[in-house]
């Protein structure tokens, strides 16, 4: 069957994949030199044209195995965070810009999360299966909903706000995982089992405009969480640090 998305679904993802690159450059590049700055633009602004340039027609859905995965999730998904760890190990400038980043604003920028509404709307409509849109969208909707709630948090340094961060990240990072492996079929029999052993993917997810969020947006926000919780973990020991140095 070929989904027939709305086209102010479209519309939707079209104009925000862009912002969020814009707007996690915007976040990453201050605090960079210009070299850094560029190369940080380059990367998300093509990591965004890629997406686009090589995402399936709906059309390429006529007689297709239900079961079929398309690659593009596994080379997207996988070269993503090759390219960020290479360049992480390489550029002691890079690691510095994303230390001196503002964690709140790291955090906060995934309020885009409340894009799984989408999923929602296009269950109803019949063009997601429930095993994936309803456990993606809803856990989507509350991390993108409680996003500036902990950016707030961590801003005013309120009691609590790291432990809730963390919580935060992983429930987001289990979130995501959840979402690619009900998509895809691949954790759907076991989490579940009434839908049989081998349940087909979504097949709206491997094509245009909704193979977006796959492609850019669930690995963008992978990265986004890690680099989140290592930014924690540092700052709790930097913390242990300081009132050690003091108690002594």
């Amino acid at each position: 069957m070929i989904p027939h998305i709305p086209w102010y679904t479209t519309l939707t993802l079209v104009v925000t994949q862009p912002f969020i690159a814009f707007a996690v450059w915007r976040i990453l590049a201050p605090a960079a030199p210009r070299a850094v700055r560029i190369g940080l633009g380059v990367f998300l602004g093509g990591w965004v044209a890629l997406a686009f340039a090589l995402a399936p027609s709906p059309a390429t859905l006529v007689g297709r195995d239900p079961f079929y995965l398309t690659p593009l999730l596994a080379v997207f998904a996988l070269g993503s965070f090759a390219v960020v760890l290479l360049a992480f190990g390489l550029s002691p400038q890079l690691r510095r810009a994303v230390a001196a980043a503002s964690l709140p604003a790291i955090v906060g920028v995934q309020f885009y999360r409340i894009l799984g509404v989408l999923f929602i709307i296009l269950l109803a409509q019949g063009q997601l299966p429930a095993h994936f849109a309803a456990p993606a969208g809803w856990g989507d909707i509350f991390v993108g909903l409680t996003a500036p709630v902990v950016a707030l948090a961590l801003m005013r340094r309120t009691a609590g706000a790291r432990t809730l961060a963390n919580a935060w990240n992983l429930f987001g990072l289990l979130d995501l995982m959840v979402a690619v492996g009900m998509g895809t079929g691949v954790l759907a029999p076991y989490l579940m089992p009434e839908l049989g052993s081998r349940v087909p993917s979504a097949a709206a997810m491997g094509v245009f405009p909704l193979i977006l969020v796959p492609t850019f947006a669930v690995p963008l926000s992978v990265i986004l969480h890690v680099i989140a919780l290592l930014r924690l973990r540092h700052g709790t020991r930097a913390e242990a640090r300081l009132v050690a140095r003091t108690v002594s």
